[in-house]
């Protein structure tokens, strides 16, 4: 049995709903030494899967970067199966010189961690530094200080990092240095960026003096266990769903506070650019993330709280499904709007 040379460096990037998760990954994908392979594991907290689309849509095919996703909710639980599948496939697949993990907003970071830690992937995997990503006006908001989850991810980071600075003024980040004093954190680094910015130096501990578990080979790729009982095929066929005749499908779940309901259509549907513009903009919901295929191109749509933004991302025939994810802590703000999104539609020939 082949036994790798080296453990894979491997980071967390996590935050809470909204925060710019996906979008650092981005930038730190377009950051890729050219000889490299790096991989994203993606989790997402509602089922039918995202995340993973989006980062594609960013990159150059030549790249050497795997992505899998894991929909659903936090990725740890299930006994962690789902979690351990998806990222043994990941790495026997992709072999990679580095390997993100981007949890759910809503996810079980210390969890995680500590799955990631097993002994299981000790000389496979060589745990770096967990960048926390944060909003800084958020520190004003109980829902989110009061979380646990959002505290969590805070307690686990290495370095912390003040995302969207460009939208807050000098006094969010004083709130938020002495909400750090107050869960003794004051002494992790802080950074602010804007756009998800981060930088390739903050991702390393000292690689030459990392704990001897991580470096001595004592697991090696060829021997992670890739067995998945039949309950959970559908957690790891990452991106196909099953639709129903009429060609469209609702899935949801909630957890920790908060509920997301996510919508699927086949690619036969196309949408009203400015319909779908106009009834995102009135919705009451903590985060959307939607791709729709529409009569001007394929485009995608982000809003965190109330702040809508969208953009093309390719050409019309490039995309297989439109697809739509709302979280939030009130279900009736969606309540309509699988009816709304039919009405925005049109059905080309199949």
């Amino acid at each position: 049995m082949k036994e790798i040379s080296s453990a894979i460096p491997t980071n967390i990037i996590t935050g809470f709903l909204g925060v710019g998760k996906t979008t650092a990954i981005q930038h730190l994908l377009s950051l890729k030494p050219e000889k490299e392979i790096w991989s994203v594991l993606v989790n997402e907290f509602g089922e039918v899967g995202l995340d993973a689309s989006l980062i594609e849509t960013t990159l150059d095919k030549q790249q050497k970067i795997a992505i899998r996703e894991v929909p659903g909710g936090c990725m740890c639980c299930t006994s962690g199966l789902p979690m351990q599948v998806a990222l043994n496939q990941l790495i026997k697949h992709s072999k990679p010189t580095r390997l993100f993990i981007e949890p759910t907003g809503l996810g079980h970071p210390k969890e995680i961690l500590k799955s990631l830690s097993h002994a299981s992937y000790q000389g496979v995997l060589a745990i770096q530094n967990t960048l926390t990503l944060i909003d800084a006006r958020k520190i004003s908001d109980t829902r989110y200080t009061e979380h646990e989850i959002f505290r969590q991810q805070l307690h686990i980071a290495d370095i912390i990092i003040a995302n969207k600075s460009d939208q807050y003024d000098h006094s969010a980040i004083n709130n938020l240095e002495r909400f750090l004093q107050t869960m003794k954190l004051e002494h992790l680094p802080l950074y602010e960026v804007t756009k998800g910015q981060v930088q390739l130096d903050w991702l390393n501990k000292n690689l030459t003096k990392l704990d001897s578990k991580f470096t001595k080979g004592h697991s090696s790729i060829e021997s992670l266990q890739m067995e998945l009982p039949d309950t959970l095929n559908s957690v790891l066929a990452q991106g196909h769903i099953e639709l129903p005749t009429e060609g469209y499908i609702r899935k949801d779940n909630k957890g920790s506070g908060y509920h997301s309901s996510g919508w699927v259509f086949a690619a036969h549907f196309c949408f009203n650019k400015n319909q779908l513009i106009s009834l995102f903009s009135g919705l009451d919901v903590t985060r959307l993330k939607a791709i729709f295929i529409t009569e001007e191109g394929i485009m995608s749509f982000n809003q965190v709280d109330t702040v809508l933004s969208y953009s093309y991302v390719a050409a019309v025939d490039e995309a297989t499904d439109s697809r739509i994810e709302i979280i939030g802590q009130n279900t009736n703000a969606w309540e309509k709007l699988e009816a709304k999104l039919l009405k925005a539609s049109k059905q080309k020939s199949k």
